[in-house]
């Protein structure tokens, strides 16, 4: 079958869920929390941004941000625009 539904949600790949289960389960603290279980989530976080910088051949990890939702994602990609062309007036 062939599922054209992602609207909302996307199955996840095999590896991802590998490599997401230890945060699903034993450490999901807070990566923003400065205790110890939060540092070690922050840390997991940072390896993931640097593997992502690395695969989309990125300057730096700091390029590289993760959102929390689509919207979020969406406003990115508005401000961005708007942030690039400033001379601009509207965006279409």
């Amino acid at each position: 079958m062939i599922y054209f539904d992602n609207n909302a949600t996307t199955q996840v790949v095999p590896e991802v869920l590998d490599a997401m289960m230890p945060y699903l389960g034993l450490s999901y603290a807070n990566a923003s929390s400065g205790h110890s279980f939060g540092l070690e989530s922050r840390e997991a976080v940072e390896k993931a941004r640097q593997s992502v910088a690395d695969l989309l051949s990125a300057r730096s990890p700091q390029e590289t941000v993760f959102t929390s939702c689509g919207t979020e994602s969406d406003n990115w990609a508005i401000l961005g625009a708007i942030k690039a062309a400033p001379e601009k007036d509207h965006i279409i």
